[in-house]
C-alpha cells in the first residue's frame, strides 16, 4: 500500500515560539542523526500518536513543551494531515483534526477520534466486508480488525533490534492485544490467506462450538428425561406397595402414570381395593404347582435315559470276554452245537448294544427347551405373587394411610421440581449444521499456498542477507522465519538445526534488518493492500556505540555494512521493481558515514541533532 511521510510538526506551547517542522522524501531513506538524549526516538512515537494510539510513547519532556503534534502523509492516492493536541495528565488528548490537504493555519479539533479511525480503516482496506464476512447478523468475530495492527510489520524499534527473541515490538502499542492481532494477520500479510478465509476460519470455529453446546444439551436432556421417567415409574411402584394404585394396573406412558399421582396427592385418595388382585394368587399358586409337576416329569425323564445309558455300558463291559473265548480259545471249547448256539448268541447280543452305544444317543433337545420354558414361567409367576404380597390385604388404618400419603406427596413434589430439559433451538442448530458445512467448502487452511508463500518470504529474506559482507562466519548459511515462534533462524551449511545463538547483538541486528526488508520486498511482490510500504528504523549502530561517539574500524565496516543493505532494498524496489518505498532511519552515527558514498545515493539526511540541536529546540522546552 502506498505511503509516504512528508512532514511531521511541533507546535508548542510557548505561544511566542516557532512551530518546528521534519520534512521527509519519498524513495528515500531519511534520516535524522544525532548523539543521546535529542529526541531521535520519540520520532516514532509521534507517528504512533498521531496515528491515534491509546497509549502515550512519548518522552514526558517533549509532552510537557509541546501542545500539538501533526504529521502530513500521502495514503494510496490521497493527502492526509492529523494533528493531536499533546497528552494531559497522562492522558492521550480526543482533540484531534483530520483532513486532506495540509496543515490548517489555526490548531482546532474537527471531528472524532472514532470518525477518523473509521478513515483509516477504509485506506488501509479494512472495511465490514472484511470484519463481517458473513453478514453483520453473525455478528463480530473475537478479533477485531484495525488498520493499527499493521504498523507492527512498520517499525524496527530500538527495543527489539537487537534482540533475539522478538521481532514485534508488540510491548510498544499493547502486548496481549496486539500478539493475538500478531497470530490472526501474519497469513494474512504474507498472502497465504485472505482476510475472507481467516473470518471464516474463526466463524467455523465458533459454529463448532455451539453445535457442541447444543449437542450436549440434547445428551444432558436425554440423561435427565431417563432419570425422571425412572424417578416416577419406582414412585409408581410404591404407590401400588402402599395401596393407593391397583396392583395390576398397567401404565406405559410416564403422562399416565403423573396424572395418577397427581390425583393421589391432590384428591387424598383412600387404599384402593386389591381383593380382585389378591384372588389371582390361588390361580397363581396352583399355575406354578403345575408347572413345577411337569418339570419334576421332565427331571424324572432325564434322570432315566441317563440310567439306561449307564446300563448299556456296564453290559456291553461284561460281554467283552466273549470276544476273546471265540477268537483265542475256540478250539479248546468243548465242540457242540449248543455251546457254539450261546457263545453266538452272546457275541450278537454285545454287536447290538455297541450299535446303539455307536448311535451316541443324546437327550432330546426339546426336553431342555421345556425345561428352560418353565422355569422360565415359574419365575414370572413368582414375581407376580411377590408384587401382590407387598400389599397389605387389610386396609391400613387412617394414620398410617395419612402417613404414606404425605410422603408420596413429597416425593412427587420433589419428583417435580427436578431440573427438567432444556428447550432445544432445532432450528438453529439446523442453521449451524448448514453454515458449517459451507464454512468447510472454503479452502482456510490451504498448506500448499501456506507453504509456497513462506518459501516465497524465506527467499526474499534470504537475498537481503546474501549481500551482507559483514557475517563471515555464517557465509553460506540458510536463512528461514519460524512462523510458529514469530523469529529468524539462521542454519549455517552442512547443520541439520538452525542455531539457538547466533553471537553477537550485531549479528541480531543484521537478521533483524534481513527479515524487515525481506518481509516488505515479499509484501510488494504479492501486491499486500494492507500494509504501507514504509519503514521505521531506529539506530542499527546501537551494538556498536557505547558511551562514546568513536567505533572501531571493524565495528564501523558492519555498520556500513547494513546500510549498504538497507540502501540496496530502496534501490531495488524503486528501479527494479518500479514501485516505492520510504524509510526512516534515526542513528546515531554522523552524516559522514553516507553522505557523498556512491554505494548510499539513496540515503537523505533530514536534521542533524548535534551541538546542543534536539527534536525540542533548547528555547522551547517548558520550564519546570
Amino acid at each position: 500500500m502506498k505511503f509516504i511521510l512528508h512532514e511531521i510538526k511541533l507546535w508548542f506551547k510557548d505561544e511566542t515560539a516557532k512551530p518546528q517542522s521534519y520534512y521527509f522524501l519519498p524513495n528515500k531513506v531519511n534520516v535524522v542523526t544525532g548523539g543521546a538524549t535529542t529526541g531521535k526516538t520519540s520520532f516514532w512515537s509521534i507517528i504512533d500518536y498521531c496515528l491515534l494510539s491509546s497509549n502515550i510513547n512519548i518522552a514526558n519532556s517533549i509532552v510537557e513543551s509541546v501542545y500539538w503534534f501533526g504529521m502530513h502523509f500521502t495514503i494510496g492516492d490521497r493527502k492526509i494531515s492529523i494533528m493531536r493536541k499533546s497528552p494531559k495528565l497522562g492522558t492521550p488528548a480526543s482533540d484531534i483534526y483530520f483532513a486532506e490537504g495540509h496543515f490548517p493555519i489555526e490548531l482546532y479539533s474537527n471531528m472524532d477520534i472514532a470518525e477518523a479511525k473509521a478513515i483509516l480503516d477504509e485506506e488501509f482496506g479494512i472495511s465490514d466486508a472484511l470484519r463481517f464476512p458473513h453478514g453483520k447478523t453473525q455478528g463480530r468475530t473475537p478479533f477485531n480488525l484495525s488498520y493499527r495492527y499493521f504498523l507492527l510489520f512498520n517499525a524496527l524499534t530500538e527495543d527489539i533490534i537487537g534482540t533475539s527473541k522478538t521481532y514485534f515490538d508488540t510491548t510498544f502499542y499493547g502486548k496481549e492485544e496486539y500478539e493475538k492481532a500478531l497470530t490472526h494477520i501474519f497469513d494474512l500479510v504474507i498472502g497465504v490467506n485472505d482476510m475472507d478465509n481467516i473470518k471464516a476460519s474463526e466463524r467455523l470455529r465458533q459454529v463448532e462450538s455451539e453445535i457442541r453446546k447444543i449437542e450436549k444439551s440434547q445428551r444432558d436432556n436425554s440423561k435427565a428425561q431417563i432419570a425422571f421417567d425412572t424417578e416416577t415409574r419406582l414412585l409408581l411402584a410404591r404407590c401400588k406397595e402402599y395401596g393407593f394404585v391397583p396392583i395390576d394396573a398397567d401404565l406405559h406412558s410416564v403422562e399416565a402414570i403423573l396424572e395418577i399421582l397427581n390425583s393421589i396427592v391432590t384428591e387424598g385418595k383412600k387404599a384402593v381395593d386389591n381383593s380382585r388382585a389378591f384372588a389371582q394368587l390361588d390361580g397363581l399358586n396352583r399355575q406354578r404347582s403345575i408347572l413345577r409337576a411337569q418339570m419334576n416329569e421332565l427331571n424324572r425323564y432325564n434322570t432315566d435315559f441317563a440310567h439306561y445309558k449307564r446300563t448299556l455300558n456296564k453290559c456291553a463291559d461284561s460281554l467283552q470276554p466273549i470276544v476273546h473265548l471265540n477268537e483265542k480259545l475256540a478250539d479248546q471249547l468243548v465242540e457242540s452245537y449248543e455251546t457254539h448256539l450261546f457263545i453266538d448268541s452272546l457275541e450278537a447280543s454285545l454287536r447290538q448294544i455297541r450299535e446303539n452305544l455307536s448311535k451316541n444317543v443324546q437327550e432330546p433337545i426339546k426336553v431342555n427347551g421345556d425345561i428352560k420354558e418353565i422355569q422360565s414361567k415359574i419365575k414370572e409367576i413368582d414375581d407376580r405373587i411377590a408384587e401382590i404380597n407387598k400389599v397389605s390385604k387389610e386396609e391400613p388404618p387412617e394414620a398410617q394411610r395419612i402417613l404414606r400419603l404425605g410422603e408420596l406427596k413429597n416425593a412427587y413434589e420433589q419428583l417435580l421440581k427436578r431440573e427438567g430439559p432444556k428447550p432445544i433451538d432445532t432450528i438453529l442448530l439446523n442453521q449451524l449444521n448448514l453454515e458449517k458445512e459451507n464454512l468447510e467448502k472454503i479452502p482456510i487452511d490451504n498448506e500448499e499456498i501456506r507453504r509456497l508463500m513462506k518459501d516465497q518470504l524465506n527467499a526474499s529474506i534470504q537475498r537481503n542477507y546474501n549481500k551482507l559482507s559483514s557475517l563471515p562466519a555464517y557465509k553460506n548459511a540458510q536463512i528461514t522465519f519460524n512462523s510458529s515462534d514469530m523469529v529468524l533462524q539462521l542454519l549455517p551449511a552442512n547443520q541439520m538445526f538452525p542455531l539457538e545463538n547466533v553471537g553477537s547483538k550485531s549479528n541480531y541486528m543484521m537478521m533483524h534488518l534481513c527479515f524487515y526488508l525481506g518481509l516488505h520486498e515479499h509484501m510488494i511482490n504479492v501486491e499486500q493492500v494492507h500494509v504501507p510500504q514504509f519503514l521505521f528504523i531506529d539506530q542499527p549502530s546501537i551494538p556498536y556505540y557505547t558511551d562514546n561517539d568513536n567505533i572501531g574500524n571493524e565495528d564501523k565496516a558492519k555498520l556500513m555494512d547494513a546500510f549498504k543493505l538497507i540502501n540496496s532494498f530502496v534501490k531495488n524496489v524503486v528501479e527494479e521493481k518500479e514501485n516505492s518505498f520510504q524509510i526512516f532511519m534515526v542513528e546515531h552515527a554522523p552524516e559522514s558515514y553516507w553522505k557523498g558514498d556512491d554505494d548510499l545515493d539513496y540515503f537523505h539526511t533530514v536534521d542533524k541533532f548535534i551541538d546542543g540541536k534536539g527534536l525540542v529546540p533548547k528555547e522551547n522546552f517548558k520550564e519546570k
